[in-house]
Order: structure tokens, then sequence, then C-alpha cells
């Protein structure tokens, strides 16, 4: 347990950028700046984020109290395997994209597109690194309008400008209904620490110095707070039926943007949702009977996402909606992953995440050569076989997806969800696993006879003269798959790191030591 400073000012230094930087754009005109800029910013979130997931695998849970002020008087960010693992994953993308953006995006308001793309990171780290309810709104609301932008950043394009307006009025539902739950939360244990929270969903005497004490029917508020915030967290995953902003939303956004949605957006709703249903409303708590209840009831709809978003995928011409939808398709599996309340399974759940993540970006950081080519129809990814790297990159990560190849860490994350599924008996379960597996593979299999077989387009774009940049993204997440792939295969170690996540989020006491300590009466 280390009190760990890096894990405060990384959401900060994200954030001081991004404010900084309309300032900067009143006497720097030059948009070569702006582009360095973003990336120097990322890469630094990177190196830190690296730092945090090292130190809390070398000495475990870190923490920072902000003000000095001991939790839960003061507000504190916690860090766990869970939030080192995921934090380091957006870190890396986002530092992607960035690179990538220098040569996609286009425009009098890059200083804008940027300044928005850090503010999305620090909002996403920040949810992952808080450990506090009210903090963790903060930060959503920062991820959430930063999203909003930067899908209507093209604001010439209606159906973008549309898609926006759709997201934003949906997610402002979804978060004030996040803010609600915060607030009763707040009503009824005296506290928005999680640790302390956590503690008294548990033992509802327990005293913690500067807390207050519980007050009402903790039962009902738990269960209303714990109702609450999974229809926000749904919302955010893309998870069956709150799935239907994501096909127009991801597509209308700039494609190194559409790369983040899975690592940076939709990955904040099933953290959150592992957080509140584990450490928080975990096993013991005053509200374990609809705990239960709830977890069968988001497995379900995963199981419905896995198939829906399974089905949908076949039949679209967009190659970025086909993306979306595979999205749907996977956050689904994982979902049903981790609600089967076993150490494997959310193992498995992890795994799948950050492969996913890694596929999905992939596929948009290797499509996005052929949409500047020749738009997003899928008959348009013949463009690609000019680009060789670019095509054998979409193929890998459409494997992955499918996750029938040894090789990649996509098979062994449906393997180990597999596992997890029948260990606990949930074999309608693993039925939908393979069936979602098998029509999802159909649309991998017809996009990879779109490249081998449609015709060859020659792009006109002056970008696609110079492809070192994409090309550099492309391998960097290529390599970084592979690698994946082979530690899991090849190197225990490398899977008692991951299945380590696991264990700790099934244990809370952990949590609430490294936070409350020497607070604790």
């Amino acid at each position: 347990m280390i009190g760990l400073l890096t894990a405060a000012l990384l959401p900060l230094l994200l954030m001081g950028f991004a404010f900084a930087l309309p300032a900067i754009s009143l006497v720097v005109e030059d948009r070569r700046f702006f582009r360095v800029y973003a990336v120097i910013a990322t890469i630094l979130a990177l190196a830190m984020a690296l730092d945090v997931a090292v130190g809390v695998y070398r000495r475990g849970v870190a923490y920072y109290w902000f003000g000095g002020f001991r939790p839960p008087l003061g507000i504190a960010y916690t860090v766990d395997k869970l939030g080192a693992v995921l934090g380091l994953l957006s870190a890396f993308l986002l530092s992607t994209s960035a690179l990538y953006s220098t040569w996609m995006i286009r425009s009098k308001w890059e200083y804008l597109y940027y300044t928005s793309l850090l503010a999305l990171g620090a909002g996403s780290i920040g949810c992952l690194y808080t450990g506090d309810v009210f903090n963790f709104f903060v930060m959503l609301e920062v991820l959430s309008i930063s999203a909003y932008v930067l899908v209507a950043f093209y604001r010439d394009n209606p159906r973008a400008v549309e898609a926006s307006i759709r997201y934003a009025i949906v997610g402002i539902v979804a978060t004030s209904l996040y803010l609600l739950s915060a607030f009763v939360v707040y009503g009824s244990f005296g506290t928005l620490n999680m640790a302390d929270v956590a503690l008294k969903a548990r033992s509802p005497s327990a005293l913690v110095q500067y807390s207050g004490g519980v007050f009402g029917d903790v039962v009902l508020s738990s269960a209303l707070a714990l109702a609450l915030s999974m229809w926000t967290f749904t919302f955010k995953a893309a998870v069956f039926p709150n799935h239907f902003w994501l096909p127009d939303a991801n597509p209308e956004a700039p494609t190194p943007i559409s790369a983040l949605f899975v690592a940076v957006i939709d990955l904040i709703g099933a953290y959150g949702a592992i957080r509140f249903l584990y450490t928080i409303f975990g096993a013991g708590s005053v509200v374990e009977p609809l705990r239960s209840d709830i977890m069968l009831v988001l497995h379900v709809l995963g199981a419905l996402s896995a198939l829906v978003g399974a089905l949908l995928l076949v039949v679209q011409t967009d190659v970025k909606k086909f993306i979306a939808y595979s999205t749907i398709s996977h956050m689904g599996l994982a979902f049903m992953a981790f609600t089967l309340g076993t150490e494997r399974g959310i193992t498995a759940a992890v795994v799948q995440l950050v492969s996913n993540s890694l596929s999905e970006a992939l596929l948009f950081y290797s499509a996005g050569i052929a949409i500047v080519a020749s738009g997003r129809a899928v008959e348009g990814l013949g463009a690609l076989r000019r680009y060789r790297l670019a095509s054998v990159a979409f193929v890998v990560g459409l494997l992955n997806l499918f996750g029938v190849v040894p090789l990649f860490i996509g098979f062994w994350s449906k393997v180990l969800t597999f596992i997890a599924m029948v260990e606990v008996g949930y074999f309608a379960s693993v039925l939908v696993l393979i069936v979602s597996t098998g029509i999802s593979g159909i649309g991998y299999v017809r996009l990879i006879r779109y490249l081998a077989r449609s015709r060859e387009v020659v792009g006109k774009d002056e970008r696609l003269r110079d492809l070192k940049v994409p090309y550099i993204v492309i391998s960097v997440v290529l390599l970084a798959l592979v690698l994946l792939g082979a530690l899991f295969i090849y190197l225990p170690e490398f899977r008692s790191l991951l299945e380590a996540v696991g264990t700790e989020v099934l244990d809370y006491s952990k949590y609430v030591e490294a936070v409350l300590g020497g607070a604790l009466k």
C-alpha cells in the first residue's frame, strides 16, 4: 500500500495541457505546434500511467490524498490493479490516437480538437483512478462533454451534429442518474469515499474518523444507488438496450476518436459496473440479494448485446458502423464474464477489454487509410491492398476479434470466458458465446473478402503521399497485440499478473485498508 503522487498528477497533467491549449492558440497559429503539443502530452501521460501500474503491481494499492486531507474528509485517488491496467490501456491508445491525428486531422479548429482529445483522456483516467463517488461523476462529465464535442467535430456534416446532439441528450440523462445515485449514497452513508461506503455497506455500525454514520434505510438506499448507477454504466458501455447511440456517434467522429471509444469511453462503463458491484456493494453487503439479481440481469443484457451486435454487424455496409456493432457484441461478452461473480470471470472480462480495445483501435487505424482513399463503404476496403502493412494489420485485428487463432490474445480471452462459464454451470451462456462468435465470424470473413476482392481504388488525397505516421501507429498497436498473445502463451508470470486483477477485485479489504488505514476506529 503506497502513496503515489503520479496517480493524482496524471489526470491533472492532461487537464492542464487541455485548458492551456485554447489560450496558447491566441498567440500561436501554427497547427504543427498543436500536433506536437498533444503528442508530447499524451506520451508523458503514458509514461506516468506505466509508472503507476508498475508501482501498484510491485507494492500494492496506491493512493493519494488531495490537500493532505485524510479520506473520507478529503478526496482520495485510489488505484488498484484493475484501475492500473485499464489506465495504462487508455493512456496507450490515447497517445497512439494523438499521433494518428497528426496525419488524419486537417482543420482550422485543430486546437479545439486536441483540447477535447486531452480532456477526454483526463476524464477517462480520472474515472479509473478516483476513489470518490462524486469525483467519479465529475470525471465522467469531463469525459462525456469532450466526447460530445469530438463527435460533432466535423460541424459541416449534418449527420455528425445530429449524432452528437442525440448522444448528448441521452448522455446527460445517464450521467444525471449517476449523480442522483451519488446523492443517495451520501445521504445514506454520510460519505462519498468509495472505501468508506464499501466498509459501511458491509458493516453499517463501523466507525471511521471524520465520517458520518449511516442514516435511514441503508438497504433501500443502496439498492436505489446500485440500480441507478448500473443504468448509467450500461449506457456508457453501449450494452443492449442502451447501445443505440454508439452506431450513430462512433462512425461520425473523426477516425482517431472512433478508435478511442472502446478504450476511453465504453471501457469506463464496464469499469464502473465492476467497481460498484464488487468493491462498493460487493459480496456480504447489505444489498446482497438484490446485487445478485442485478448481476443476473446484466448477464442477460450482456448476452443479448453479444447476439444483437453480432447479427447487426453482418449486414453493415459502412466499415465504421461494422466496427461499432462489433464493439457492442464484445462488450456484451465482457459483461457476461464479470457478472459470473468469479475470479476467472473478472480476469476474462479484463482480458477481453484489453484485447478488444487494441483490436478495434487497430481496425480503425488501418481502415482510416482506406477511408481517406475511398470512403467508409466496405467495398472501398480494396484500397488497402496498395498498403501492405495496413491490410495485414486489418486482417490481424479481425482474426483477433474472431478469437479462433491461438496465437492471439483474443482467442485466450474467449477461452477464459468459456471456462469461467462452465465452472459456474452457465451452459446457456456458453451457447451464446459460441453462437455470437460464429455469427461475428461471418462478418469478419466477409470484410476480409472485400479487402481481397473488391476494386482497388487509387486515392487522390494528399495525405496518402506520406504514410509514415499511420504506419508507425499501426506497427506499434500491431506489435502490442501480437506481444500480448505471445506473453500469454509462453510466460506463466504474465498470466499470473492478469489473474491477480480478478483476485484483488474480489478482495475489497485491501482497497479499504489502503485508503482508510489509521482512520478506522
